[in-house]
């Protein structure tokens, strides 16, 4: 009898976890605190529809270097042929979109969200950069990094490169 119940508990408390991991983002970000996972949920959702998908979401300093003040937010819309993401800085009440193509998207067409780094510089705003992993024609696993950096009125693209996954 104690073992039924004891079994009933735990399968109440692995549904109810399970139900909590449905709202989280898909690339797990531990420093991300229970609000701005909370905020970067419903900007997605805002900017991408009820289908929007976070995928990942970070507290950077990507305007001035020790000021926390951004949120960096990518997700996914679910298309025929499979995602594509977007992402935006929210910062001071307003997204910061960081655009790619004309379409909007913040990686290319087919590429998967691989991972976001930020880079300080002596002056200027730092670089935030967004990678994004495909296969290439010889189906070898490629890396797309696209720099980002604010100029004052939005996060514009300054550079971009592909180069392989180290294996």
């Amino acid at each position: 009898m104690k073992h039924r119940f004891v079994t009933g508990i735990m399968l109440a408390i692995f549904g109810i976890l399970l139900c909590d991991q449905s709202q989280a983002q898909m690339a797990r970000n531990p420093k991300l605190s229970s609000q701005d996972q909370a905020l970067a949920q419903s900007q997605s959702r805002e900017a991408g529809g009820a289908t929007a998908d976070l995928v990942y979401a970070a507290r950077l300093d990507v305007v001035l270097k020790g000021s926390y003040d951004s949120l960096v937010v990518i997700y996914s819309t679910r298309v025929k042929e499979g995602k594509e993401f977007y992402g935006f800085v929210y910062r001071n009440d307003k997204r910061f979109p960081l655009v790619l193509d004309k379409d909007g998207r913040a990686l290319k067409q087919g590429d998967a969200y691989y991972r976001i780094g930020l880079r300080h510089l002596e002056t200027g705003s730092p670089i935030l950069r967004l990678m994004g992993s495909f296969s290439d024609q010889s189906k070898r696993e490629m890396v797309r990094t696209l720099d980002f950096q604010f100029d004052g009125n939005e996060f514009a693209l300054i550079g971009q490169s592909a180069f392989p996954l180290p294996k």
